[in-house]
C-alpha cells in the first residue's frame, strides 16, 4: 500500500495482527530485507510493519536529505497507522533511523527496539574508536566523503544472503533499483550523526546485535553502549557479515525470540 506523506508516497505492508513491530531497512535496501522475519513474528501474533524508506524500493517521489526528515516520515506512517506499544526494529542505516525517532518523536509509545550492525557514531576520533572502518581505512569528519563515494562495493555479506530471502530479495531489487547519487545526502547525515546521548538515556528494552564479520564496524561497540546504558543487551553474530538478519534469519529469529520473551 501507499501512503501519502508530504510529496512522496510511502510503500508499506501489514502483516498480522497484535503488539506492532515497525522494521527499519538501511541505506540502500528496502522492505522485502525483512522476509525472514515477517512470517516468524506473525505465528506468534505479532503485527509486522514494514515500509520503503523515502527515495528507496517501491516509495515515490523524492529522496530526503536528512534522519530527521526520515524520523519525520516514519512517525507519519506509526501515527496514521494508529500503532501503540511498539517495537522498533532498524538495521544499520535503519537503526540510526530508530534512535532519531526516540530523539525526535517522544510522543510515540516505544515499548522496545532492537538494533542490528550499527555504531552510534560512525565517524572515528581520538576518544572513539567504533565507528565506519574497512580493512585501514577509517571514517573520519574529514574523509568520510571522499570515501563513501567511492567504497560502493563492498561485500555486505560474509556467505551470501539466505536462498529463502534471496529469492525474495533478488527480483525486488531487479524491479527497483536503488537510485544511489540521489540518496548520498541522506548517507552523509547518516554518518554525521552521534546518537550516543540517545542510545545512554535509553530507559527500556533494548536489544544491539553485532556480527564477527562485519565489513564497517569493529567488534565492541555494542559493549561500549552497554556500559553506559544497563537496559541495552547485547548479542553477536559468529560468521556473519552487515545483513545478520538475511543472512542468518533463523538464528537472528532466535535472538529475537528470546528478547521478545516467545522462545
Amino acid at each position: 500500500m501507499l501512503m501519502q506523506i508530504a510529496n512522496r508516497k510511502i510503500y508499506y505492508e501489514v502483516t498480522g495482527k497484535g503488539q506492532a513491530v515497525v522494521f527499519c531497512h538501511g541505506f540502500g535496501g528496502n522492505h522485502v530485507v525483512w522476509a525472514g522475519q515477517v512470517p516468524y513474528l506473525t505465528q506468534h501474533g505479532y503485527q509486522v510493519i514494514t515500509f520503503d524508506l523515502a527515495g528507496h524500493g517501491s516509495s515515490e517521489g523524492p529522496a530526503v536529505s536528512t534522519m530527521g526528515d526520515l524520523a519525520d516520515e516514519a512517525a507519519e506512517l506509526i501515527t496514521r497507522l494508529n500503532l501503540k506499544d511498539i517495537i522498533l526494529i532498524g538495521h544499520s542505516m535503519g537503526a540510526g533511523l530508530v534512535w532519531a525517532i526516540l530523539k525526535y518523536h517522544p510522543e510515540l509509545k516505544i515499548a522496545k527496539i532492537i538494533t542490528i550492525d550499527q555504531t552510534p557514531k560512525m565517524l572515528n576520533d581520538e576518544k572513539w574508536h567504533y565507528g565506519w572502518a574497512h580493512g585501514q581505512i577509517e571514517l573520519t569528519r574529514h574523509n568520510f566523503k571522499e570515501v563513501l563515494s567511492h567504497y560502493d562495493h563492498i561485500k555486505e555479506t560474509l556467505n551470501g544472503i539466505d536462498s529463502q530471502v534471496w529469492s525474495e530479495l533478488y527480483p525486488f531489487k531487479r524491479q527497483h533499483p536503488f537510485k544511489r547519487e540521489e540518496n548520498m545526502p541522506l548517507l552523509f547525515d547518516h554518518v554525521q550523526k552521534d546518537w550516543r546521548q540517545t542510545v545512554y538515556s535509553i530507559d527500556f528494552p533494548a536489544l544491539s546485535i553485532s556480527s564477527t564479520k562485519s565489513p564497517y564496524f569493529r567488534i565492541g561497540y555494542v559493549n561500549e553502549m552497554q556500559k553506559h546504558n544497563q537496559h541495552i543487551e547485547i548479542n553477536t553474530v559468529t560468521d556473519a557479515g552487515h545483513d545478520i538478519m538475511a543472512e542468518k534469519p533463523a538464528e537472528f529469529n532466535h535472538l529475537l525470540g528470546k528478547f521478545l520473551g516467545i522462545e
